[in-house]
């Protein structure tokens, strides 16, 4: 059933912004002292279970990949960032969030990465041709 709640009401709710998501937009920004010091009230605030020191890995290699002066090596950098691209690669990090051979420090790095390209879907505009 749908909710009662008016369009104009829903519009003026204000969704709370995430620390990991301010730090996503600030990697995805290139803006590395924002990045950084999000990650570091990230790094405070988790709890000491294997799944987070995974999450907080992944996001300490996203901050990595921003603050490179070469892409060379660098696989996210590298990825063609069309919303095709970027859903499937989400996908991918997700059957892997999920794949029980994985420890809980795997499936926690994948469930940020999993988390990044759905922000950076949300920020790629939908401009494709079939």
């Amino acid at each position: 059933m749908k909710s009662s709640v008016g369009v104009k009401e829903q519009k003026l709710r204000i969704q709370p912004i995430s620390g990991l998501d301010r730090f996503f937009q600030a990697v995805s920004d290139r803006r590395i002292a924002d990045a950084e010091k999000e990650l570091d009230s990230i790094r405070a605030s988790i709890p000491a279970t294997e799944a987070a020191k995974g999450n907080l890995k992944a996001c300490e290699g996203l901050l990595l990949m921003g603050k490179a002066n070469s892409d060379k090596y660098l696989y996210l950098s590298k990825i063609e960032r069309t919303h095709k691209q970027l859903m499937a690669l989400r996908k991918e990090f997700a059957t892997q969030t999920e794949n029980a051979l994985h420890t809980d420090y795997d499936r926690g790095y994948f469930q940020v990465l999993e988390s990044y390209m759905r922000k950076l879907e949300k920020l790629e505009p939908r401009s494709e041709t079939p």
